[in-house]
């Protein structure tokens, strides 16, 4: 099934904002109105309101985007440790890591 890009009206806009914010319409009806529309030809808003979780997972990817990707020192940290032969395996923590990880992936489910 293919969707054509020009059913959607160029004046259709979407923003968002935890309150809700006015959704334009173009008001066509009939034949010139996009697929499904049937509104009437007098100007109307809609309002747009997230839910709770919604403004948390906005809130959590804005605080993501602004952590850098590579911490540099602990990077450098650890190739200091393993080229000068200090750095340690800790075989139980990780394998407590790996079961952590195993048990949040199956209660996930």
């Amino acid at each position: 099934m293919e969707i054509e890009s020009s059913r959607i009206p160029p004046s259709a806009t979407v923003s968002g904002n935890e309150q809700g914010t006015p959704v334009e319409k173009t008001g066509k009806t009939g034949a010139d109105a996009p697929y499904g529309a049937s509104q009437p030809a007098a100007e109307t808003a809609d309002r747009v309101s997230l839910t709770s979780d919604a403004q948390r997972l906005r809130e959590l990817e804005a605080s993501i985007a602004n952590q850098p990707v590579v911490d540099h020192q602990r990077v450098n940290a650890v190739r200091d440790a393993v080229e000068n032969g200090t750095f340690t395996v800790n075989a139980e923590r990780i394998a407590e890591k790996v079961m952590s990880l195993e048990q949040a992936i199956t209660g996930a489910r």
